[in-house]
């Protein structure tokens, strides 16, 4: 009974999650990809900070991931930086691959962790309307961390058990 209680409990607190992580992420204007040979992908990876918190590394492909001082005028893959988001609110802007998330930011249970790739004038990446984004939804107390991962375009889906 404790553990289906559980199960009902972690899919509700998912559900709620994700709907805020769309709401804030789809607060900004939209910049859609013309070309799908353009299509960047965002995948997101976690660890433990063996002082506080996790570190992640967001996997970048057909894409480059830079600060506005750094954009070049003319390039053939896209360019941005991205936003990051616990639990649906945006912490902070992101110019590199790796970046430190204090356990401060996180509260007791599930969390989700999720980064969109955004323009330098702030607009949401999109392919046929839907944010180019990566989430990864964690659990600090449980000794598998990771419960369930999404990476966009293409569309992949993990859950870990």
């Amino acid at each position: 009974m404790k553990i289906f209680a559980l199960i009902i409990a972690t899919c509700l607190c998912v559900s709620s999650t994700v709907a805020l992580a769309d709401t804030a992420i789809h607060q900004h204007k939209s910049l859609e990809i013309k070309q799908q040979s353009q299509l960047p992908r965002v995948s997101l990876t976690v660890v433990r900070d063996q002082t506080d918190g996790l570190n992640l590394t967001i996997g970048i492909a057909n894409y480059v991931l830079n600060s506005p001082a750094e954009a070049e005028r003319k390039q053939q893959t896209l360019t941005g930086h991205a936003h990051l988001f616990i639990n649906g609110e945006k912490k902070m802007r992101v110019y590199g691959q790796d970046v430190h998330l204090p356990a401060s930011w996180f509260q007791e249970g599930v969390n989700q962790i999720a980064v969109s790739l955004n323009s330098h004038q702030h607009e949401n990446w999109t392919w046929k309307g839907n944010t180019v984004m990566g989430s990864v939804f964690v659990n600090l107390a449980e000794p598998d961390l990771v419960l369930h991962q999404f990476s966009s375009q293409p569309l992949l889906s993990h859950h870990h058990h």
